[in-house]
Order: structure tokens, then sequence, then C-alpha cells
């Protein structure tokens, strides 16, 4: 039932970055496309890891028919500015810049954000917590606690 059960290794279970500053290495991405069953907003989502081997995931939210103008320039703006940090040169293509991104160095400001939703199973309201991207930089970044959204 379980193979090689005795000399089976267990890897080690990596840490996911919090609220803070990190320089960080673009592991890997994945975009919306992949999934095929998605019907959402498109996005694009990186893997990060620190030094100390610590990871996160950066999701930056595309454009779609829903997206106000406004909406859609700040999501390039934002997303630009990432590929831009992490020395990115060609933007002819998202993917393409993407890619290039893979194994460049950045440092990134990651910031709780809480939000009130309905549990699903219970139907009672619940608060729930995410870590996610606030900006980033080619120089070490300073965290500040008001960048927190609770």
């Amino acid at each position: 039932m379980f193979p090689n059960l005795k000399n089976t290794k267990i890897e080690s279970k990596k840490d996911y970055l919090g609220a803070g500053a990190y320089g960080v290495v673009i592991k890997s991405f994945k975009d919306s496309a992949s999934n095929v069953e998605y019907k959402g907003t498109p996005y694009y989502e990186f893997l990060v890891e620190d030094k100390d081997g610590g990871i996160a995931y950066l999701k930056f939210s595309g454009v779609d028919s829903h997206t106000s103008e406004a909406a859609a320039r700040v999501r390039t703006e934002i997303f630009k500015q990432f590929l831009i940090n992490a020395g990115v040169k060609t933007f002819d293509n998202p993917k393409s810049s993407c890619e290039e991104a893979i194994g460049k160095s950045l440092y990134v400001c990651l910031a709780e954000r809480e939000w009130w939703t309905i549990d699903k199973d219970t139907d009672n309201p619940v608060i729930k917590t995410r870590v996610e991207y606030k900006f980033s930089g080619t120089r070490p970044l300073v965290f500040k606690e008001s960048y927190n959204k609770p």
C-alpha cells in the first residue's frame, strides 16, 4: 500500500512569508489561462522565495470586460513596476516578460488584509486574513505597520 516507506524522505515544508519587507528571488509563475476551469478575472501569480527559504505567492489581477478604465491603468502600472524592479527589459508580451523575470531578485513589501465573508459551511460571518503584495523595489524596503489593513 505504501511502497518504500522505510526509505521515503520527507520534504521540508516551506514557511510562508508574513507581512514585512523581503529580498526575494522569483522562482516561477503561472497564469489563469493554465487553469482551464477558471472563469474569473485573468491573473499572473509568481512564486518568490527569500534567503531563508520562506515563500510567497504574488498575484496580479489582470483586466477583463468588467474592469474600469482607471482600475485597468492602475493594475497595469503595478504589474509593470514589479517586472521593471525584477530587471525585465521587454514588454511586448506579458507571458514572455514573466518568463524573463524567473530567477531575478528584487525586494517586495507584503501586507496583511482582512475582510468579512460568510462561511460556506455554517453561514456565519467570519473575518479572513491574507498576506498580499503591496509594492516592490530594487533596494531594501522598510515595512510600516500602517500597510496592514485590518
